[in-house]
């Protein structure tokens, strides 16, 4: 889009304008080579999605969740995000109790299909202490494609394609921003196995590895605002966005975390806002009015996106979820809580280990503490072994109350643990990924105190590192076959304007900054750490290209390879008479 000059503005990018003149033309045909590799990066990532099998292997989240699809799809079941009990008891039957694939799901459906209707009964079941959303991607895929358990698989990847189409519809003339679709795509590929060897995962469809599917409609928001510096938003730019933050919107409804992302953007957005209104050190070339609509209308969608959310939820989860034992979506004040198991301190002093049980345990000692025990009785604290009774609808509160009454006490140490034990676990973990530890760090917080042995999660985690080892699937940087992608877009970037690359690199930079949120929150653990793996990673390629593409201007400045050595003339001889 052309800005045009007003009001001290200066010309900002420039894209291609079709009329056949010689930098359109080498522009054009940067853009169609990197939309080649974007769209080779993108079968690589299915290719190896199905050469291991992740369509066949669905997750625990997606069978548990198949016969609410199944009440509501055959049989209109009207209370959402439930089971019926004849549905789930005839689902279950035919499934074996370890390794379920999809041929036991799809026989499972069918048994299901075979019910009558005037015997299905009216009785039904609640899902979970988890994010309900999974049931309508489980729905909406079977309504699309067919009643198989391979079509959820089938689903997630069309809704992957489609939000990468959209980024490249607004992006196409930019190779650095091409370059990060092409890097994510990459990263997808790299850390494919790790999801499926890792027993806390299994499958990019388990609830934690789903706020990874927006991923690129959270750069394409960020990439939007940030390039409003310099050129005027177009109306259809602006809708693109809105399609982005829907796909954000529903990847929230599938998985609570995904909100990391609506926080980005905002915080970026008022970063970008900042940045606009500082005229004097030369970023923003075009009048604050248009980076205030582009930033604006961006927020507004994420805004409306979320309550949007919040009054569909509230209108469609029974109310059972929110006053019985369950919760609507998912413990967050008893997470946030765990991730304080990485001071050694504080740890020890309150026995914590980042599992459910040292949680819990802590509550119940808080409240015998502040005399309140009868609460911790009345919750279901000690009417099943490893509080399986606990009511999480009462819990919740507690978990909160009890959070900040001890970080106001340890406030020195809440804050190192937030600033220092957890984001030195981060790199630690993302180090074991890339190949460069042999194990993840901090192995021992996810033992029990109560365990007295190796602890089955830590054994799961060292078994995924033998199979990535095994099969060679360590997501190295220096996969050839990634290379083959990524290292082109150095020729191209060559070429490629300044401020388009500042731009890209600006949103590479908050997308990362952005996605350490859950893992710092929280905690970083090999199964926690996708997002960041791969947007850290994202960041780690545009780096390398970038600095490739600067030698290569600099050998290109230099006269290489091309660019022949000027000769002097020999002067003809003379005769002297």
């Amino acid at each position: 889009m052309r800005t045009e000059a007003g009001e001290g503005e200066i010309a900002g990018e420039q894209r291609p304008t079709g009329r056949g003149n010689r930098s359109g033309f080498h522009t054009l045909l940067a853009s169609l080579i990197a939309i080649g590799l974007v769209a080779a990066a993108f079968g690589m990532t299915v290719a190896r999605a199905t050469a291991l099998e992740i369509h066949t292997h669905p997750p625990r989240w997606v069978v548990e969740a198949i016969p609410a699809a199944l009440s509501e799809l055959y049989f209109q079941h009207s209370y959402r995000y439930t089971v019926l009990t004849s549905v789930r008891e005839r689902f279950d039957d035919p499934l074996p109790e370890r390794n379920v694939t999809a041929k036991h799901i799809n026989l499972a459906i069918r048994k299901v299909s075979e019910i009558k209707s005037g015997r299905v009964g009216s009785s039904y079941t609640l899902l979970g202490p988890d994010d309900k959303g999974i049931v309508d991607l489980i729905r909406i895929s079977f309504q699309l494609f067919g009643f198989r358990a391979e079509n959820v698989t089938t689903l997630y990847f069309v809704i992957l394609f489609g939000s990468c189409l959209v980024y490249v519809v607004a992006f196409w003339w930019s190779t650095a921003r091409l370059l990060l679709l092409a890097a994510y795509l990459a990263l997808m590929y790299l850390t494919l196995p790790m999801v499926t060897y890792n027993a806390q995962l299994t499958s990019i469809l388990a609830l934690r590895a789903l706020p990874v599917l927006s991923i690129v409609a959270c750069l394409h928001c960020l990439l939007f605002m940030a390039g409003s510096l310099r050129e005027r938003p177009g109306a259809f730019q602006i809708v693109l966005v809105a399609v982005q933050v829907t796909l954000i919107a529903f990847t929230m409804h599938l998985r609570t975390t995904t909100l990391w992302q609506l926080i980005t953007i905002v915080g970026f957005g008022v970063v970008v806002l900042i940045v606009a209104s500082v005229r004097r050190i030369g970023i923003a070339t075009v009048a604050w009015r248009w980076t205030g609509l582009a930033v604006g209308s961006t927020i507004l969608f994420v805004v409306t996106g979320y309550v949007g959310l919040q009054a569909y939820q509230a209108a469609t989860l029974p109310e059972e979820y929110r006053r019985g034992d369950q919760i609507a979506t998912r413990v967050f004040w008893h997470n946030i809580f765990s991730g304080f198991a990485y001071h050694p301190v504080f740890s020890e002093r309150y026995q914590l280990r980042v599992d459910d049980a040292s949680v819990f345990a802590a509550a119940r000692d808080y409240l015998a503490e502040t005399g309140r025990y009868d609460v911790w009785l009345a919750m279901g604290g000690e009417d099943a072994v490893e509080f399986q009774a606990l009511n999480f609808t009462r819990y919740e509160p507690i978990a909160r109350e009890m959070l900040f009454a001890r970080c106001t006490t340890y406030l020195r140490e809440c804050a190192e643990t937030m600033l220092y034990y957890k984001p030195l676990s981060l790199m630690g973990n993302l180090a074991w990924l890339h190949g460069l530890h042999p194990l993840p760090p901090d192995l021992e917080v996810v033992v029990s105190r109560r365990a007295g042995g190796e602890g089955e999660v830590k054994q799961q985690y060292i078994a995924a590192t033998q199979q990535m080892d095994a099969h060679g699937h360590r997501a190295y940087f220096w996969t050839p076959v990634v290379l083959l992608v990524i290292m082109p877009f150095a020729v191209l970037l060559v070429r490629e304007s300044r401020p388009s690359v500042w731009t890209a690199l600006a949103g590479a930079v908050g997308l990362t900054f952005g996605s350490t949120f859950p893992t710092v929150i929280g905690y970083p653990l090999p199964h926690t750490i996708l997002d960041t793996a791969v947007a850290v990673g994202i960041l780690t390629y545009f780096g390398i290209v970038l600095a490739t593409a600067t030698w290569l201007r600099v050998l290109s400045a230099r006269g290489w390879p091309f660019r022949p050595k000027s000769e002097a003339p020999t002067p003809l001889p003379t005769t002297v008479s």
